[in-house]
């Protein structure tokens, strides 16, 4: 063989359009194409990643990112026409990504339907579905290996109709582009712990053989990714996402797929998610399954999820990351286990205090307030934070204007009291203060007393025989709705500190 010819066909098999290998790596989700509802108005109802979140992909090395997208904005009628400003939009991603080196997944974020109306039936047949993605797909045939495409986020509900859909548009696809990689969410929002019990049989023809199916994996208790309750109450364990990702992994193996979990997460209160997170990416690095974390991107704000860097730092879920995107990680390099094994001990001390010192019934610890209010010209945050080895809630007030009032509030929904007799509030102040508790009971009466914080932690008790409305007494039988805190008026400012607020 010549050496001409050689170097034609090794420039051939570098330039060949989408490597596999990409879909075994680590990668993120730019969010933000998803946001809003119906057509929306872009960069004020939704938005798609800038240079500058390409770039701090760029700096960890990550080499593929899934961005979603909605049906409805870049074909607003069945059938129709691509809307011509949205796929200049998507081929503005596609390029910052090729400039950058990184493999654009474009996600089609719309749950198997179209405004709402389920893919495969009379209002949206399959041949609609299969339209949008031969439109899409002629107009980035031509694009070279830093995309794939992502034929559709979460299924479900979808009865039975899911995989006639799922091979419509991969028929669509390769009638105008054989060369680009196609991944293929399941069904039951793509579950990996349930995809041998709703996708087993959902195996597609790819006459390109470059498909790739993907799951999705959380780790809270039902699955969802909300992480509504706490580490300790969700009765997750280390070995949790493993677990969940196993009946994936073994579907894989026994059909010879290739495949990725296109969507996991964790948030960022408790150090024990990042221990969970850890086994799950050594799992998947073991069976050679990559994928995206949920989610980056610049419109997140508080979202507890996100590792969008805050302030320039980068958010605590990015260390586990930085490990599994390094080309030789140190195992004995991994700080969110000493910090699980603190998490564990202070778990251990709270389990101990709520036998000796009261039921918790809400911890500023594990969430912030439910809500705050105050004047406009009045300040307040909240941020949760570490004094030594006392971790609790920080909440900056200052007072301006007339009148000037600034409080948070706890809600409870239906709150019982039954068998108690007074609540318990850990707590102190920069600057002592007084306090007002107000308490809404779940039939309207409203019962108000105020206490005086001091600058040392205490366990400020709150009896029920302290509230009081006329001649109505706040009583065991009552329910409380919510709880709403108010502290003294100061124009200087204050700083209160909150951990544990009990029942007792």
């Amino acid at each position: 063989m010549s050496k001409a010819l050689l170097a034609l066909l090794l420039f051939l098999c570098l330039a060949s359009p989408t490597r596999a290998d990409e879909f075994s790596e680590i990668g993120v989700n730019l969010a933000g194409g998803e946001f809003g509802k119906g057509l929306g108005v872009f960069n004020k109802d939704y938005t798609y990643p800038t240079s500058k979140q390409f770039d701090y992909c760029q700096s960890k090395g990550i080499s593929i990112v899934r961005v979603p997208f909605k049906w409805e904005r870049v074909q607003p009628q069945l059938m129709g026409p691509l809307n011509d400003e949205e796929v200049k939009r998507l081929q503005a991603v596609i390029d910052l990504g090729k400039q950058r080196g990184i493999l654009v997944l474009l996600d089609m974020h719309n749950y198997a339907r179209y405004n709402g109306k389920l893919i495969g039936t009379e209002d949206v047949p399959n041949t609609a579905y299969a339209d949008v993605w031969q439109k899409l797909a002629t107009a980035f045939k031509d694009e070279g290996d830093r995309l794939a495409y992502g034929i559709m986020n979460e299924p479900h509900g979808t009865k039975g109709l899911w995989p006639a859909a799922a091979q419509a548009a991969v028929d669509a696809i390769r009638s105008v582009d054989q060369t680009h990689y196609i991944t293929v969410n399941g069904d039951g929002y793509s579950g990996a712990h349930s995809w041998r019990k709703l996708n087993e049989t959902l195996l597609l023809n790819d006459p390109a053989d470059k498909l790739i199916y993907e799951a999705h994996q959380y780790f809270d208790h039902n699955n969802s990714g909300t992480y509504t309750k706490t580490y300790d109450t969700d009765g997750v364990t280390p070995e949790t996402g493993v677990k969940r990702l196993q009946p994936f992994f073994d579907w894989l193996k026994e059909h010879n797929k290739r495949g990725m979990i296109g969507e996991f997460g964790i948030p960022d209160n408790d150090p024990r998610w990042l221990v969970v997170m850890d086994n799950a990416l050594a799992a998947m690095k073991k069976h050679n399954v990559g994928g995206t974390y949920w989610a980056a991107g610049g419109w997140w704000g508080k979202y507890p999820l996100s590792i969008e860097p805050k302030d320039g730092q980068d958010r605590p879920q990015m260390a586990v990351l930085d490990y599994y995107l390094s080309d030789s990680p140190d195992p004995s390099k991994k700080p969110w286990l000493d910090a699980a094994r603190l998490a564990d001990t202070d778990a251990e001390k709270a389990r101990q205090d709520d036998e000796t010192l009261g039921k918790r019934i809400y911890d500023f610890r594990d969430k912030a307030e439910s809500y705050h209010y105050k004047n406009e010209e009045s300040t307040f945050t909240s941020e949760l934070s570490t004094e030594g080895e006392t971790r609790s809630r920080i909440i900056k007030i200052r007072h301006n204007g007339n009148p000037a009032y600034v409080g948070f509030g706890m809600y409870f929904g239906t709150l019982k009291l039954t068998g108690a007799t007074q609540f318990i509030l850990d707590t102190k102040a920069e600057t002592s203060c007084s306090l007002e508790v107000k308490i809404h009971t779940t039939t309207g009466k409203k019962y108000s007393h105020s206490y005086n914080i001091t600058q040392d932690w205490q366990p400020l008790n709150i009896p029920f025989t302290d509230f009081k409305n006329n001649s109505d007494s706040l009583a065991s039988t009552d329910q409380i709705q919510k709880i709403e805190l108010q502290p003294s008026t100061t124009k200087t400012g204050n700083t209160l500190y909150m951990t544990t607020f009990r029942l007792k």
